[in-house]
């Protein structure tokens, strides 16, 4: 039987930035969907130090070109790109952060022949219905506290996907992944008012936080390790 993450898959757009969508059981990435062709010896030796090896990774822009659904006011695309600068800004500070940590992490800001490269699009994006989830929080802790969020409830707080390409020095693809995610209620949030219900795509910068920390963890870790999709989270905004 699939699981109740497995039907989320099916929800990633299939609009060209991947081209290779193969269902993960979870068991290493906490994505949706991930593909690999590399044997990941050399990653595995960067990561442990074996050699002194440190290959330089730059990470391009988290791009737009692939929304599905464009925005249809301005505001609703000023909102958008504010969105993917955010993506673009914890990106770089957890990562730059890793690279001063680290010696096995060299984040460079151009890209290079000898460096490994990371593209990361938005799939889709489906901002809260902030009126719902209003009307959902004024009705009381109760409900909340009790545990019944329901799909509706979900579904309210809208959703993103994004897809990410990994390119080997020298340009060759070796991993794509993608993942859909709908907006997840904060620990605090299913006893408190969710500040994010104010917000038209604070649940989206919520997912994007988790895939940043997702991909901290990817690009530090030997293949063998295991991260986690959590099943929420403990900020409330």
């Amino acid at each position: 039987m699939a699981s109740c993450e497995s039907t989320d898959f099916d929800q990633i757009p299939r609009n060209g930035f991947i081209t290779h969508f193969e269902e993960t059981d979870h068991a290493r990435m906490p994505f949706d969907s991930y593909w690999d062709i590399s044997d990941n010896k050399d990653w595995d030796e960067r990561v442990r130090g074996d050699e002194n090896k440190s290959n330089p990774i730059y990470v391009a822009p988290v791009t737009l070109k692939y929304v599905a659904d464009a925005p249809k006011t301005s505001r609703e695309r000023r909102d958008l790109e504010e969105l993917a600068r955010y993506f673009d800004a914890r990106l770089h500070s957890v990562l730059g952060k890793l690279d001063a940590a680290d010696n096995t992490f060299n984040l460079i800001s151009q890209p290079r022949a000898d460096a490994y490269t990371v593209q990361i699009a938005i799939l889709s994006v489906k901002p809260a219905k902030k009126l719902e989830n209003l009307a959902g929080d004024a009705a009381g802790f109760f409900v909340r506290g009790g545990g019944l969020i329901t799909a509706a409830d979900r579904e309210a707080k809208g959703s993103i996907s994004m897809g990410a390409r990994y390119y080997a020095p020298g340009g060759k693809l070796v991993a794509e992944v993608a993942d859909f995610q709908r907006g997840q209620t904060s620990l605090l949030g299913m006893a408190l008012v969710d500040l994010n219900d104010f917000s038209r795509y604070g649940y989206q910068r919520r997912t994007i936080d988790q895939w940043v920390d997702a991909f901290a963890k990817l690009f530090t870790t030997t293949h063998s390790t295991r991260v986690k999709k959590p099943l929420f989270t403990i900020k409330p905004f």
